[in-house]
């Protein structure tokens, strides 16, 4: 179907020989950004690289992208979907320049391999501008600090103008101020010509733009539909494995109370132990 970005039908995913998700059934269309929810575990990443086109299904499952009703190019969805992560952070050597990693993005590859012209050049700096890191265009890699490099990395991933941009937990060891600038950051970049899919645990993450979300559990879809029927007590709760309340405060939901499980109590100590 032309409104859609993303069709998963059947989606079974083994890594490293473990079956991570199961028998997967998901759809984006061209209106939507998602959030995927899910405890450490849970499937998330997994399932971003199969919307990434890295990891492929198994035992006829399917994955279409952009409405098309064949198997779509590798290289077309890398030119069309945008990826950020910390992982892709660790990646970049230490030496590499501030632009050369932006610049990367125009070859959907991790390092500059290819000449740059004047013209892409130029893109890249104005999408420093834009993102407010030109100064940081000649720095090592290495010396940027760890929010600056994550706004490279956006910028990097935004250059090829992308239909879909991925952003796998991309608040991981961000500090709480340079987590929210990086928030307001996506919140005003979200349009309809860049939807996004935001994967994290965490639900304050969850910005006014998502329109949909996505709960993974043990890697199998626990429940998925419109924002204000899936952040609701019960279903996170549900989905979490503990009970949880939430809040909405100007469209951003927050965690208010929270009882996770209890072990239960040793019935012996151990003779060892100091008393």
């Amino acid at each position: 179907m032309k409104n859609q970005l993303v069709e998963i039908k059947n989606a079974n995913v083994f890594v490293n020989g473990t079956r991570v998700l199961h028998s997967l059934n998901w759809t984006m269309k061209t209106d939507e950004n998602w959030a995927v929810v899910g405890n450490n575990g849970a499937g998330k990443t997994t399932f971003m690289k199969l919307v990434f086109g890295e990891l492929i299904p198994v035992h006829g499952g399917v994955v279409r992208w952009f409405g098309h009703k064949s198997l779509t190019p590798l290289a077309e969805v890398r030119e069309k979907v945008g990826f950020v992560s910390a992982e892709y952070q660790e990646s970049y050597g230490n030496h590499v320049a501030g632009w050369e990693v932006v610049a990367s993005g125009l070859f959907s590859s991790v390092g500059l391999y290819e000449a740059v012209s004047e013209k892409q050049k130029k893109a890249t700096l104005e999408w420093m501008d834009f993102m407010g890191i030109r100064h940081l265009a000649s720095t090592p890699f290495g010396r940027i600090s760890y929010g600056e490099a994550r706004r490279i990395l956006l910028a990097r991933a935004l250059i090829n103008r992308p239909s879909l941009l991925i952003l796998d937990e991309p608040c991981t060891g961000l500090d709480i101020p340079t987590r929210e600038r990086f928030l307001e950051t996506l919140q005003k970049l979200s349009g309809p010509k860049t939807r996004m899919v935001y994967v994290t645990h965490r639900i304050d993450e969850i910005m006014p733009f998502i329109t949909h979300v996505l709960y993974l559990k043990n890697g199998k879809v626990f429940a998925g539909g419109e924002k204000g029927d899936l952040l609701i007590d019960k279903t996170l709760s549900g989905a979490l494995g503990c009970p949880i309340r939430l809040q909405n405060n100007s469209g951003r939901f927050w965690v208010t109370d929270i009882h996770p499980k209890q072990r239960k109590r040793p019935g012996k100590i151990l003779s060892f132990l100091p008393s």
